[in-house]
């Protein structure tokens, strides 16, 4: 909260326009007469949002920030994984190739970032989860620890899945990819994904409801040698009790199979250096799979007039393997040509089990005379990994040439043994959150979360065993001011926290106390043209401490500190019923304020571009074309430069880049057709990676021809 005050000025503006946008409204006539429009569109805009407060309250009450992207935007992008949609958000940045690669508010993420529905449980790692199954997706911005527990300060990416529905109706969809450009020519590698979707009521009476998704895909990547084959089957129940009582259960089956792929190296730490995007340094055959079979059921009830009882359930058996010939160092040398990059030789085979219940009651009461919202939770959680090293940390010999590498070489003869581990965790938290509206203005949220976690860890290999325990009491509290029925202002104040590892301690073998992470809040919102259009701003400083990092003797300590500051802006507005848009922009400073290391401080965060902008639109045409409707859609987004790590030895500046989509639409009540080209200027980028070893380039020219079929 130190920096120029010019840094407050968006929100100024931003309650500057929402006056003026409240003056002209009330000047419009409001009995117009409703015309149906050829080309109306759905819209990008959600009324209300869950993931928050865990209620479905106004926006415009919640002092926080959550940015929605929902089905409809997924479609008209054509985006397969919530990644693909990561570019048309304020201050998330994708960081890598994995489900937790990406940063929040310039903050890393870690897999309890992701949640489904409000739980942990991924059932993928190695890549970003499918929207095959998605009805939207919250990004909850700030620390959220008092209703999620263990979280990085940066945020959460919250999944909300599709839901068995009484009307019948059956969706399949189906289409074909290719990449046009240099390093991938038209028809060079092909692709193909088809999604079936059918819902309804199993019982003429409507208390049993079904839905079944089932989703495949079968990609060639620009990269060399790299391919995926993945399939995902969600079958899903709702059965309706009564009026007042809906269980709803399910399962999620996962199979994804690719190749492993590490990216580029650069020599010298000039990402000018590396190769071109298609070239790749592991073998031909290196793979990375993931399996996951996951159960889960969610419990509504109304226990009286006022107050409902919410109970969630979630449990994944997941197991993931790696075997490859992995980027490890690089060699560098005066000479380019003579620069090398050592292989590491890794064979692993993890395995995850996670078991997480959450029930809440929540529900209105009027105290001396003032409403309160309440909620009122508890949840706990079971988790067990076993991460087997097989082959683990012995070097491929020889070293490859980085400009010329030769690929091709053997298993090395001498084997390094791996390790063993299993850790077991167990979490218990308690939360309390109490929204009140004082007057019909003024509303004040206060949430408070007492949370217990208990780890027990085993090394077999070295035969090495620990345990620990560790505790936090975790506040949050905000403010909201409705200048209008369309406009509030707030402020909030939040924190987390997040254990450190099992694995380190301090001289004395003490467990460590966990990262703490604490947030200001200040913003406005605004929702205008009857809820079509919404504005938000909001400037944010965090900080996050008691990272555990090696001291001078290589003893850990309590040594670590970053900070981010910055703002957001977003908006989302239905201006008329053909044409819509959506933008954002967000400035981030984000940085290493303590360290042992001299190399890191004041160092920037890994990709935590400064700054970050995007715009889509879709415009309909209003004239029917042969019984159908004709739209065209234009999406830019932009990043400022980025860093691959925070230590000045070894970290890669990549440049800033904008890329470009556009897409084609022609749509009639019984099926659509749907032309999409990414990166259509063929603009040459990299966006995720560590370092100088591991570079991921992003996607060439991409096109898509899809056909979707309603029935």
């Amino acid at each position: 909260m130190n920096k120029a005050l010019w840094r407050l000025a968006p929100l100024s503006a931003a309650i500057i326009i929402a006056f003026q946008t409240q003056a002209a409204e009330k000047e419009l006539d409001t009995d117009i007469e409703v015309i149906e429009v050829v080309g109306q569109q759905e819209s990008y805009v959600n009324r209300a949002v869950s993931s928050a407060t865990k209620s479905l309250l106004n926006p415009l009450d919640i002092p926080l920030t959550v940015n929605v992207i929902n089905d409809v935007f997924l479609r008209d992008l054509r985006a397969e994984t919530l990644a693909d949609a990561y570019g048309y958000t304020t201050g998330l940045s994708t960081s890598g190739i994995n489900a937790n690669g990406f940063t929040l508010r310039g903050l890393p993420a870690n897999l309890q970032s992701v949640q489904v529905n409000g739980l942990p449980g991924l059932a993928s790692r190695f890549g970003s989860p499918t929207t095959a199954n998605v009805e939207r997706i919250e990004i909850l911005k700030g620390p959220a620890s008092v209703l999620y527990g263990q979280l990085e300060p940066g945020g959460l990416v919250n999944i909300i899945t599709k839901k068995p529905q009484e009307e019948q109706s059956l969706t399949v969809d189906w289409s074909v990819q290719t990449y046009e450009t240099d390093i991938s020519g038209f028809g060079d590698d092909p692709g193909t994904t088809a999604t079936l979707d059918a819902t309804g009521a199993l019982t003429a009476d409507g208390q049993w409801l079904y839905r079944f998704i089932v989703s495949g895909e079968s990609i060639n990547s620009f990269r060399d040698h790299v391919d995926y084959n993945n399939y995902y089957i969600f079958p899903t129940l709702t059965y309706r009790a009564s009026e007042q009582t809906e269980l709803t259960f399910g399962l999620e089956l996962l199979h994804e199979n690719g190749k492993a792929d590490d990216g580029l190296v650069a020599i010298n730490n000039d990402i000018n250096t590396v190769l071109p995007i298609n070239v790749r340094y592991q073998e031909q055959n290196d793979s990375d799979n993931d399996e996951a079979v996951v159960a889960f059921a969610t419990l509504n009830t109304s226990l009286t007039d006022d107050f409902d009882l919410f109970a969630n359930w979630r449990s994944v058996w997941h197991e993931d393997s790696r075997v490859l010939f992995e980027n490890n160092r690089v060699n560098d040398a005066d000479i380019l040509s003579e620069s090398t990059l050592r292989r590491r030789d890794r064979n692993q085979l993890n395995k995850r089990e996670y078991h997480f219940f959450d029930i809440n009651t929540r529900g209105s009461l009027e105290l001396a005379g003032i409403e309160h919202e309440l909620l009122i939770g508890v949840n706990s959680g079971y988790e067990k990994r076993d991460f087997e090293r097989i082959r683990f940390g012995a070097a491929v010999t020889p070293n490859i040439n980085i400009l010329n590498p030769v690929l091709g070489q053997a298993v090395p003869s001498e084997v390094r043994s791996g390790t063993d581990r299993i850790t077991e965790l167990w979490n218990y938290g308690l939360y309390l959150q109490d929204v009140i509206y004082l007057t019909d203005q003024l509303i004040v949220l206060a949430g408070l979360r007492y949370d217990k976690q208990d780890v027990d860890f085993i090394e077999q290999t070295r035969d090495r065993e620990d345990d620990q325990s560790t505790d936090a009491w975790v506040p949050m509290a905000g403010v909201v001011y409705k200048l209008s029925d369309q406009t509030s202002v707030y402020a909030s104040y939040g924190e987390s926290f997040d254990p450190n590892s099992v694995e380190r301690s301090d001289v004395n073998d003490n467990a460590f106390d966990p990262e703490q992470g604490q947030q200001v809040e200040l913003g406005v919102k605004a929702s205008f043209f009857d809820e079509r259009a919404k504005l938000s701003v909001a400037y944010f400083d965090i900080e996050k401490d008691n990272i555990v990092e090696r001291n001078d003797n290589r003893e850990f300590e309590l040594l670590g500190e970053l900070a981010s500051e910055g703002y957001e802006l977003e908006v989302i507005a239905l201006p008329i019923e053909n044409w819509q848009f959506k933008a954002g922009y967000a400035y981030v400073d984000a940085e290493v304020v303590a360290s042992p290391n001299a190399n890191v401080i004041g160092n920037t965060m890994s990709f935590a571009p400064k700054h970050d902008a995007y715009l889509w639109t879709r415009y309909n045409f209003t004239e029917e074309f042969y019984g159908g409707v004709v739209g065209l859609s234009l999406g830019i987004n932009y990043e400022s430069e980025r860093f691959t790590g925070t230590n000045s030895g070894s970290r890669v500046e990549l440049p800033s880049y904008t890329k470009a989509d556009i897409g084609a639409y022609f749509e009639t009540e019984q099926y659509a057709v749907a032309l999409n080209i990414e990166n259509f200027t063929d603009k040459e980028y990299y966006d995720g990676g560590r370092n100088d070893i591991r570079i991921y380039p992003g996607e060439p020219r991409k096109i898509t021809l899809s056909l979707t079929g309603y029935f």
